[in-house]
């Protein structure tokens, strides 16, 4: 079980699911979402997702291939919902408050990677998704 929230704490939620596929994006969605790169980010069932209170600030805007949620009081992104993948969400590693985060294992999207973000590890590197 982990806890998340956003920066301001007006959105908070419990995760009863297994975090899994940790990754670091490069892709420009994630970019600007998360405001640099990369974005690091889990997947984990959305029926696993539960928010404390039902009526948290949370606005979605359609990115192309999901929505992106955030927290409308603070703008804090806190999960990604596919629209390719029902069921799917992929949540940043840095909204969680505690529990057992698992550290990314890869690079996506390596090809949108910008000139000034350089990769400094030896994880595998993919030019888009694996």
């Amino acid at each position: 079980m982990n806890d998340g929230s956003c920066l301001c704490g007006s959105t908070k939620f419990t995760l009863h699911g297994e975090l899994r596929s940790a990754r670091f994006c490069h892709c420009t969605n994630c970019t600007k979402f998360a405001g640099t790169s990369p974005a690091s980010w889990a997947i984990a069932d959305s029926a696993s997702l539960i928010l404390d209170e039902q009526d948290a600030p949370v606005s979605k805007f359609n990115s192309g291939g999901g929505l992106r949620c955030f927290c409308t009081t603070c703008g804090s992104p806190v999960w990604f919902e596919s629209l390719r993948h029902p069921g799917i969400v992929a949540i940043p590693l840095g909204v969680f408050d505690d529990g057992e985060i698992p550290a990314p294992g890869m690079h996506l999207w390596t090809r949108s990677n910008p000139g000034w973000c350089a990769i400094n590890d030896d994880l595998p590197q993919f030019e888009t998704n694996p």
